[in-house]
C-alpha cells in the first residue's frame, strides 16, 4: 500500500518483479526457508497497487549512499554495487549480466594450536575515499565467527525460552546476535582495496599486509564468503558458481613484511 502515497516504492517493486520474472531470485529451497517469502508475497499481492507508471530507465552516474556505506555506479554499460562497510565487497555488472562477485580475502590462519578463518567482509567502520573515478577503502580483516548452533546448544535455548527466556525475549535476541553475528575481532592483517576508472572498465588493486605470512595455512577471494550465522546469508545464487580465486601460491612466496598484490581487470 506504500505505492499508494510514495509512487517511487512502485518502480522499486516492479524492478523487483522483473528479476523474479527473469529467474533472478535467490533459492530458498535448499534451507527450507519458504515460509518467510511466502507471507511477503501473499501481502504484496493482496496489497498490490494496479494503477502503476511507466518503469523509468536506471539512471546513470554515481550514488553515494554514505549513511548505509553503499556506493552504486553505473556508466556506459557497467553497473558496480559496493557495500564499503563491509571492506570493499562488491558485485559487478556488464550489460545486465554478471560479471564478478567478490567477498573480499579469506585467509585460513594457524593460531593458538588451531586454524581460525581471517575475512574481510565482516562489517566496521573503514577508512574510505570516493572520488568520481576512484575509490578506496582501508582497514583489517577480521576473525570470522566460529560459534554455531549445534542441536545440544538449539535443545538449551529452547528449554531458556521456554522457562524465562520468553519474559526476556528481547535480551536472549541481543545474545544471539552478539555470539553469532555482531562484532568483529580484529586479525592482524591490514588491507587497502583500490578501484579506478579507465578505458571502460574497472581495476580493482589489492593490497594485503601481514605480521607472519607463514602462518597462513592458505588464502584466496571468492564470490560467496559469509561468516556471520544469517541463515538468510546462505541461500544459493548463481554468483556462487564463479571460481574462487586461489592465492595461497602467491602467500606461500611471501618473505617478512613483503605484501600481498593483486591487480585485476573486470
Amino acid at each position: 500500500m506504500t505505492g499508494v502515497w510514495l509512487p517511487e516504492a512502485l518502480t522499486i517493486n516492479d524492478r523487483f518483479l522483473r528479476g523474479l520474472a527473469n529467474g533472478l531470485a535467490p533459492c530458498f529451497s535448499d534451507d527450507h526457508i519458504i515460509g518467510h517469502h511466502t507471507w511477503n508475497y501473499l501481502l504484496a499481492w493482496r496489497d498490490f497497487v494496479g494503477k502503476r507508471p511507466p518503469l523509468p530507465p536506471r539512471p546513470n552516474g554515481q550514488v553515494w549512499l554514505q549513511e548505509a556505506q553503499i556506493l552504486i555506479d553505473r556508466r556506459q554499460d557497467t553497473e558496480l554495487y559496493l557495500a564499503a562497510n563491509k571492506g570493499g565487497v562488491f558485485k559487478c555488472f556488464r550489460e545486465n549480466r554478471l560479471v564478478a562477485s567478490d567477498t573480499h580475502f579469506s585467509l585460513q590462519v594457524l593460531a593458538g594450536g588451531q586454524v581460525k578463518n581471517a575475512v574481510g567482509h565482516l562489517v566496521d567502520d573503514y577508512q574510505v575515499e570516493v572520488d568520481e573515478d576512484e575509490i578506496t577503502i582501508r582497514g583489517s580483516l577480521g576473525w570470522a565467527k566460529q560459534t554455531q548452533m549445534t542441536t545440544l546448544k538449539l535443545l538449551v535455548l529452547r528449554l531458556v525460552m521456554y522457562t524465562v527466556g520468553r519474559f526476556f525475549p528481547n535480551l536472549i535476541r541481543k545474545l544471539l546476535q552478539r555470539v553469532l553475528i555482531t562484532g568483529k575481532k580484529e586479525a592482524p592483517f591490514t588491507f587497502e582495496r583500490h578501484f579506478t576508472w579507465a578505458d571502460g572498465r574497472w581495476k580493482v588493486s589489492d593490497e594485503l599486509h601481514a605480521t607472519s605470512w607463514p602462518q597462513v595455512v592458505n588464502g584466496g577471494i571468492g564470490g560467496d564468503q559469509t561468516s556471520i550465522y544469517v541463515v538468510m546469508s546462505r541461500t544459493y545464487q548463481a554468483g556462487q558458481l564463479q571460481p574462487w580465486l586461489d592465492l595461497t601460491d602467491k602467500i606461500k612466496k611471501l618473505g617478512q613484511g613483503e605484501p600481498l598484490t593483486i591487480e585485476r581487470q573486470i
